[in-house]
């Protein structure tokens, strides 16, 4: 039985690959976190229309960045600016990368159980 390749994000018919244990994939992805948290707006001064179009724009930008020009509008193809719509796509995004990471730290550490010494810690 073959386990899922937890290394590719299956959204809306996509198989986008992002592997979070190599470094140059990870560098990429903790620049576009960088980007989405100064691109998200703070304030609805300029009114909620204007908020929601620039919400969106920023997770456009992130994923962009982090798989590559006009992934943004694969994801979202046919769907209109809606903030709750773009933050479901990212809590899967999220839910991805958190299992991606269990599932590595689960296989460090059944690697330290059968071969580090018992009752001994390095």
């Amino acid at each position: 039985m073959m386990k899922d390749d937890l290394t590719i994000w299956h959204i809306h018919g996509l198989e986008l690959p992002l592997d979070i244990e190599e470094a140059d994939t990870v560098e990429k992805y903790e620049a576009a976190l960088a980007q989405l948290e100064q691109d998200v707006p703070e304030d609805k001064s300029a009114g909620a229309a204007a908020y929601i179009r620039a919400y969106c724009k920023a997770f456009r930008t992130f994923y962009d960045t982090l798989f590559g020009e006009g992934t943004a509008e694969q994801i979202f193809s046919g769907i209109p600016d809606h903030a709750r719509r773009y933050t479901a796509v990212y809590g899967e995004f999220l839910t991805f990368v958190a299992k991606q990471a269990a599932q590595s730290q689960a296989e460090s550490m059944q690697l330290k159980k059968k071969y580090l010494p018992k009752g001994g810690r390095r």
